[in-house]
């Protein structure tokens, strides 16, 4: 057999805020796997296998969030394979050795990233029809993680995977690797099959396995030992090792994960140099290159090929495209912010307005070495509005922006960027390309070689114009050729538009009105809402879309979300504004303010109009008259508050969209919504002012979503029950009581709803993920509270401000739950259920009345019980006493604890700090009756001033914190008041030069022993903010402040007895020095050299008050003084 080798990358900078979409596929012989089924469904895919629903007549069962799959329910002699997904890893372990070990830790880890999960349980399979589908899946995986353990030789099941697995591995496919894990076992065991796999080969051949076999299994534990994985030799090492397994799995597909699909590429290798030569990767300075060039000559995808080939030199990208196009949306600069911070970060985070989007930006992805594209900006960009300054991102971070506009780009020579123009392809490249779209090869046809010259000459060398003037001509009799050519010449050279508009000339009337649909309206929409509409005209959305696919007219992005280039855009609104350039009322479609306005200044009645959006039109009067023949398709009306009349829908009974958001009309005149609009799929309702409102959403047809939220008239109030089952998402602040009917039902949200509301049965609302109640006075549960639960699919639950709740549902069966929130809200004394959120990720608890412990996070009754838990924190919960235990807590990234009056101890603490490489934030204030806190583990080194002169001990403690150095970036500990009282212990802390990344540190109101504390502080070369006040014992003296080149911010506090700081001239970076109340304190060096220094404040500090005149002169000029 021919030996793998594989090569293991370096495990990337971990953040446990980390989210990634990856596939995995898990397999184990185990026997019962009740706690490894759970799996978030934010796909429909997210899980996929038997989890323990596999009965033992072999039948395999999917859950409600699994994608369709072969159901076998006897030994049939013709199996049918499971769908051919492809997965990123294939985990294989034997169920006995690690359910509960190793693989349970790794899987919560992977479950944590949201890893889609198949899940194959062998030991309950009765024959050998599954294995055909076991193959499929090792077929379709790029990573294998075996995990060796003392009986893995004993399952059958295991050898035959693995041996499948080395077979895949043949060739020179170098995308798939081998990861191994031994567990609990010498992987020269595992290499020569000694010991436990000695016992266990011996078992298989009394069961009469033919040698060959046998042979194979045993060649492929040898092949598979050689590479290199890693050796678990003790359990309290599982939880480390699973960290460095699913970093490494990250690193691998780290480039799958970002990389942008570019489309077909010619002749690009140079331009890509040229550029990746401009960015000086090398250069530790944030450098920015602007890409410019005319509309559909390639700079999206030059910007996407550069970005595809750097990416993996940065821990974090982010593509951000059609810039021009978000901008004119009201929340824009939001979404590209939003956008930035979701690549950064790999999580959503919202973002209500843009200064919070900026501080986010520079608070946490402006750490990251960051790869950026800002693609086809305009006049109305603002980079440092949007982003801040580049320089402030760290070193080696760049920055790629495109634009038609070369002046542009050059306003950005502020900031050091360099231009590159983006030149036509070479009429031998262009022939390429243009056959690959004719031809679907590299070069013309026998007998089109010169036909194929002359159109390409004539399409200027625009990679845009030759891929669609090349569709269009694909499978083309050689007359429609020369006419398409006769047409091409007769365009303008620099008229694009006009010869991008031959392919639009060429469809059906079909294809030609879904194509301006999309242009003017759906473009980023998901593509099967209008194809509501597009079915009520009797067009056939799939075939016009397929259509215009192959045209390369418009795309399907993995969202499902219709893109279009922007030249083809501005095309089709070209086309839609020359469909009456003098009288704009008699198109088919408006969307501007400006031909709005023109439209009711000339009072017109616009009979052809399908799209009228007027919800930009801050400034007219009254509504143009709406068309009285039915034609209207799309009405967007949202925050159009001048309007002040009926708006008569009797008419509109072809419209599919209806928004009234933040409207102001008298009433709705005409009929029902449900009697006249059938079509209708979409209405927003929220904060609408209207008289009748209510009467008319008592019949709302078929529609799927519904938003009705705000200040609606009071009449809404009468609206009990609506007469539909096919609503998937609902956003109400009305009590509606049928809600057990709607069984399509997604996303559920009470918002501001002062009537109360009721929550189903899980087994009505079944299919519901979202659900969140928001600023309710009421809440109450149709059935028994005690028979009562939420939907298992459940992902995300919030309860914000509901002041009155009535009822807290048991949680225990939400395993897919990730975000679990509650605030300002009244609480039992614990929340039941907590042990059973497997998937919870995000646990945030604020200004709760009762609650007095969480012990139900985990499951104190095994310890080696991991959670995934990365966020927890408490906010003003003013009966808690307890928390868990955070030894079992090894993916929490961020604790934040913040005025719990009543809570006297922290437990196991220590271990975050000491063994957890993903925790990053400690934030404890105002826990006034906190007595004790223990932040040293054993082991940990703490240098007293008697190892001053014991270098061993020093270069010992530095190289084990350089070995296993915490990813803290903040410690904060103030206001624990009891931590001062006589005879409490004093607070150690771990040697500083553990924690190499902190950037904060703030430590005050305690008994702490600064002088030992602060030795190690030069190794904290991020530290910005050091905060050091009101402690015991009182010192005189601190140790002098090493070099610390990017504190900024330098304060000290309430130390009577304090009378001098040496170092400070040292922080080049100082802005703000604040000393105060340090009475003792009689000078401060000189520190005219900081020139960075604005502000200092002494208040409090009798003896430097008293000399103001000496303190003035040791300062540089234009610091403002507070004394």
């Amino acid at each position: 057999m021919t030996k793998q080798t594989t090569q293991i990358a370096a495990p990337p900078d971990s953040t446990s805020s980390d989210v990634v979409t990856i596939s995995l596929v898990l397999s184990s012989d185990h026997s019962v796997d009740s706690s490894s089924s759970s799996s978030p469904s934010l796909h429909p895919s997210a899980v996929f296998g038997t989890n323990n629903n596999t009965n033992r007549t072999g039948t395999t069962q999917h859950s409600d969030n699994s994608p369709s799959a072969t159901t076998i329910a006897d030994s049939s002699d013709s199996p049918v394979l499971l769908p051919s997904v492809e997965y990123d890893v294939f985990l294989s372990f034997r169920g006995p050795d690690t359910r509960y070990q190793i693989t349970d830790i790794l899987f919560r880890a992977l479950v944590r990233l949201k890893i889609h999960t198949f899940k194959d349980d062998d030991e309950l399979r009765t024959g050998e029809e599954i294995w055909p589908s076991l193959v499929n899946s090792i077929g379709h995986s790029k990573i294998y993680v075996p995990i060796f353990s003392k009986s893995y030789a004993h399952s059958r099941w295991c050898l035959k995977e693995l041996a499948e697995i080395v077979e895949n591995l043949k060739g020179d496919d170098k995308r798939r690797i081998i990861l191994p894990i031994f567990y609990m076992v010498d992987p020269r065991d595992v290499r020569h099959q000694t010991g436990p796999f000695e016992n266990a080969f011996r078992e298989h051949a009394k069961q009469n396995f033919d040698p060959e076999t046998i042979q194979k299994w045993k060649a492929a534990l040898a092949t598979v030992a050689e590479l290199k994985g890693w050796h678990v030799k003790d359990n309290g090492e599982q939880g480390k090792y699973a960290d460095l397994v699913t970093d490494s799995i990250w690193s691998h597909l780290r480039r799958s994960y970002y990389t942008v699909e570019t489309g077909e590429l010619v002749a690009i290798d140079g331009h890509v140099e040229e550029v990746v030569k401009r960015l000086s990767l090398e250069s530790k300075d944030a450098t920015m290159v602007g890409l410019h060039g005319i509309g559909g000559i390639g700079k999206t995808t030059l910007a996407k090929a550069v970005y595809n080939k750097i990416l993996p030199r940065f821990d974090r990208c982010s593509f951000v495209g059609n810039i021009r196009q978000i901008q004119q949306q009201n929340d824009g600069i939001l979404k590209i912010q939003e956008k930035i911070i979701e690549d950064a970060m790999r999580k959503k985070e919202s973002v209500d307005d843009v200064s919070k989007g900026r501080r986010i930006i520079a608070d946490k992805v402006s750490r990251f070495k960051i790869l950026i594209v800002l693609d086809d900006i305009d006049e109305k960009f603002r980079f440092d509005e949007i982003l801040g300054n580049p320089r402030r991102f760290v070193s080696g971070s760049r920055f790629i922006v495109t634009s038609r506009n070369y002046k542009l780009l050059s306003t950005l020579s502020e900031h050091r960027c360099k231009l590159y123009e983006v030149q036509a392809l070479s009429p031998t490249h262009s022939l390429q390309l243009f056959s690959k779209h004719a031809f679907k090869k590299n070069s013309p046809q026998p007998g089109y070689d010169i036909l194929s010259n002359n159109i390409v000459s004539t399409t200027g060398g625009l990679p845009l114009t030759l891929e669609v003037v090349g569709s269009l001509l694909y499978l083309e009799e050689k007359s429609i050729w020369e006419a398409k050519l006769k047409q091409l010449r007769g365009v303008p050279e620099k008229d694009v538009i006009e010869r991008l508009k031959i392919s639009y000339d060429a469809l059906e009337y079909e294809a030609k009105e879904i194509f301006l649909d999309i242009a003017c309206l759906y473009i980023g929409e998901e593509k099967e809402l209008p194809c509501y509409m597009w079915s009520d005209c009797k067009f056939d959305p799939t075939i016009n879309i397929n259509l215009l696919i192959q045209r390369s007219m418009v795309k399907i992005g993995d969202d499902s979300r219709f893109q279009m280039h922007d030249q083809l855009r501005d095309m089709g609104r070209e086309i839609v504004r020359r469909e009456s350039i003098e009288y704009p009322w008699t198109r088919s479609r408006i969307w501007t303010e400006e031909t709005a306005q023109e439209l009711l200044h000339e009072n017109k009645t616009a009979n052809k109009l399908k799209i009228l959006n007027l919800s930009s039109c801050w400034k007219m009067s009254k509504l143009p008259e709406l068309p009285q023949s039915g034609s209207l398709e799309v009405l967007d009306l949202s925050s159009f508050n001048t309007l002040n009349r009926s708006l008569d829908i009797s008419k509109l009974r072809n419209l599919l969209v209806l928004r009234l958001d933040l409207a102001c009309i008298k009433k709705i005149v005409g009929g029902t919504i449900g009697r006249v609009m059938k079509g209708l799929r979409e209405l927003k309702v929220s904060s609408c002012k209207c008289e009748n409102l209510g009467k008319v959403l008592a019949d709302v047809g078929e529609l799927q979503y519904l938003q009705i939220l705000g200040a609606v008239a009071s009449s809404i109030g009468e609206l009990q029950y609506f007469p539909t089952t096919s609503l998937k998402e609902l956003a109400t602040s009305c009590p509606i009581t049928n809600l057990s009917a709607l069984l399509e039902l997604e996303k559920l949200e009470f918002i501001s709803c002062k009537f109360g509301f009721e929550i189903p049965p899980a087994a009505s609302i079944s299919k519901l993920k979202s659900l969140r109640l928001e600023f309710a006075s009421r809440m109450w549960c149709i059935a028994n509270p005690d028979d009562c639960r939420l939907p298992s699919a459940l992902t995300d639950l919030h309860i914000r401000s509901c002041t009155k709740l009535e009822w807290v549902p048991n949680l225990e069966n939400l395993e897919n739950l990730t975000e679990l929130i509650f605030k300002r809200c009244p609480m039992p004394r614990e929340i039941q259920g907590l042990h059973g959120l497997r998937s919870l990720q995000t646990l945030q608890i604020s200004e709760v009345g009762n609650l007095r412990h969480l012990d139900d996070l985990i499951n104190i009754n095994d310890p080696l019980q991991q959670h995934p838990l990365a966020d927890l924190e408490l906010y003003r919960c003013f009966a808690l006493e307890r928390l868990p235990i955070y030894s079992q807590l090894k993916e929490l990234h961020t604790l934040i604890i913040n005025e719990c009056p009543l809570l006297i101890q922290i437990p196991s603490l220590c271990y975050l700090l000491s063994s957890s490489k993903k925790f990053k934030r400690l934030i404890i204030h105002d826990c006034p009756r906190l007595a004790s806190l223990s932040l040293m583990a054993a082991g940990t080194q703490q240098l007293s001033d008697n190892d001053d002169d014991d270098d061993g001990n020093r270069d010992q403690a530095t190289s084990s914190a350089t070995t296993e150095s915490s990813s803290l970036y903040i410690l904060s500990i103030s206001g624990c008041t009891s931590l001062l009282q006589e005879g409490s212990r004093l607070v150690e802390v771990p040697h500083l030069s553990n924690f190499p990344r902190l950037r904060t540190l703030s430590l005050q109101d305690m008994r702490i022993d600064l002088v030992v504390t602060l030795r190690g502080l030069e190794c904290l070369e991020e530290l910005v903010y050091l905060d050091l006040g009101n402690v015991q014992p009182l010192v005189e003296r601190l140790p002098s402040l090493p070099k610390l080149g990017k504190l900024q911010k330098l304060k000290i506090r309430d130390m009577p007895n304090l009378r001098e700081i040496e170092g400070i001239a040292n922080l080049e970076s100082l802005k703000s020095l604040k000393v105060r109340g340090c009475t003792s304190l009689g000078k401060l060096p000189y520190l005219g050299q900081l020139s960075q220094l604005r502000e200092v404040d002494v208040r409090g500090c009798t003896n430097l008050t008293a000399h103001l005149s000496d303190l003035i002169s040791n300062l540089p000029g234009g610091v403002r003084i507070y004394h």
